[in-house]
């Protein structure tokens, strides 16, 4: 063994190569394609989520003026609603003398769920129209003689091209007195 005498290593150069650099650049690029490609569906989910919540509310709407209604006039005030064809023009001018009350109510429906400027506005569906269904039943939910107490309200609301998406809403209304 020999003393006295140091070995010295030559240092080896600090921070990356142009190699290294563009590796760790492509990785880089190839991780962030894929985070970035999650956005667009991200955003049609948060489309559709919002849309369907527009279409219970307006079915759940709807659902509550009839049942508010008196339960004699059900049948031959709500069923084969569909809101196509509804007269009127929207939007409503409710400054002027408005029509009769279920006229109104039939024609408000309709300009809720046709809100101008839909997908900018947030409000009403892209090409939304309803339909109500007003059946007469038993108490075991049977079709019965409209002498019954007992009605099934059926309200759906149908959007986006050709009605390719709906929600429906079933509740029955029952005879008070």
């Amino acid at each position: 063994m020999r003393r006295g005498v140091s070995v010295r290593l030559k240092a080896k150069p600090q921070g990356l190569t142009i190699v290294e650099f563009l590796i760790a650049t492509a990785i880089a690029a190839f991780a962030m394609l894929g985070v970035a490609s999650m956005f667009p569906a991200a955003l049609r989910t948060v489309i559709s989520g919002g849309e369907m919540t527009k279409a219970t509310v307006l079915a759940q709407e709807m659902a509550d003026i009839i049942r508010s209604e008196p339960f004699g006039i059900l049948q031959t005030r709500y069923d084969t609603l569909d809101t196509r064809n509804v007269g009127g023009s929207c939007p409503l001018n409710e400054t002027a003398l408005p029509p009769p009350y279920d006229d109104y109510t039939k024609m408000k429906w309709k300009c809720d769920l046709l809100r101008t400027g839909a997908q900018d506005s947030g409000r009403g569906l892209p090409g939304g129209y309803g339909r109500v269904t007003v059946q007469c039943v038993d108490a075991s939910g049977a079709a019965a003689a409209c002498t019954s107490s007992l009605r099934r309200v059926t309200v759906t609301v149908q959007w986006g091209e050709s009605g390719s998406k709906s929600v429906s809403m079933v509740t029955n209304v029952a005879r008070t007195r």
